[in-house]
């Protein structure tokens, strides 16, 4: 997840300025350019960037603006020196908050835009759904249709409902029967709801995401209606859209 936390502190007679920046990725990755003098405390920083984010690139770099005074008498009085690091490690953990905040003010967003999508995916479900339960009699139609197209050569009359029936009606669409991938797509994504309001692990995310992309797609090879088609598209799009925003969720 991106963010960005910046602090200023007036330091033992000198300025000095911390920025951490936060970029996405799948682990986390720590990098810093600080002072020398400062290198000690380096393992103590990363451990409190560990305690507050999963993952992410995280970028630290203090830097001194201005010297009104030399370092050099500080590095022979320790007392001073473990007040000017703890000082130092203020600053930091004062731009390490802003830093939180404005990812958790992203995560909001991102939040939003997924909930929108997922409102989204059971308005296509949903409509998938009624279109499913017409298809026995589309196919039904569909085959008189044929039918009575050669009916003329075969020297018959109106062909009887039970013999368009046994004419494969039934293996049609029991072959093409999407009820079990409808059940479960409600079912992830009622899962993938309740994981979003309940916190939001992205991995858990991410695996329920793939689980309906796999549903999705099962969905379009068995289906035999374009307008079934149209919409398991639409639904996989809404799914590729989601995934896309889960690499920026911890």
């Amino acid at each position: 997840m991106t963010g960005y936390g910046i602090e200023y502190a007036d330091i033992m007679g000198e300025k000095f300025m911390c920025i951490i920046k936060s970029l996405n990725s799948k682990f986390l990755d720590t990098f810093f350019d600080i002072p020398n003098e400062i290198v000690s405390i380096e393992p103590k920083m990363r451990k409190e960037i560990r305690k507050r984010i999963n993952r992410g690139k995280i970028e630290v770099i203090i830097k001194r603006q201005s010297k009104t005074k030399s370092i050099l008498g500080l590095l022979f009085k320790k007392r001073d020196e473990e007040k000017f690091k703890d000082e130092i490690f203020s600053l930091f953990m004062s731009a390490l908050t802003k830093l939180i905040q404005s990812r958790e003010n992203e995560g909001e967003a991102i939040k939003e835009d997924i909930q929108e999508r997922i409102d989204r995916l059971k308005e296509i479900i949903s409509e998938i759904e009624i279109i499913h339960k017409n298809f026995p009699l589309l196919v039904k139609n569909a085959l008189k249709e044929r039918i009575n197209q050669i009916k003329d050569e075969l020297g018959m009359k109106d062909i009887p409902d039970n013999i368009i029936d046994s004419a494969g009606v039934v293996h049609i669409v029991r072959k093409a029967d999407i009820s079990e991938e409808i059940t479960r797509i409600k079912s992830h994504l009622s899962n993938f709801e309740d994981e979003l309001n309940g916190g939001g692990d992205g991995k858990k995310l991410t695996f329920i995401s793939q689980e309906l992309l796999r549903e999705f797609n099962t969905m379009g090879s068995k289906s035999l209606d374009l307008k079934i088609i149209e919409k398991v598209i639409e639904g996989k799009l809404e799914v590729e859209r989601i995934r896309e925003q889960l690499y920026n969720v911890e």
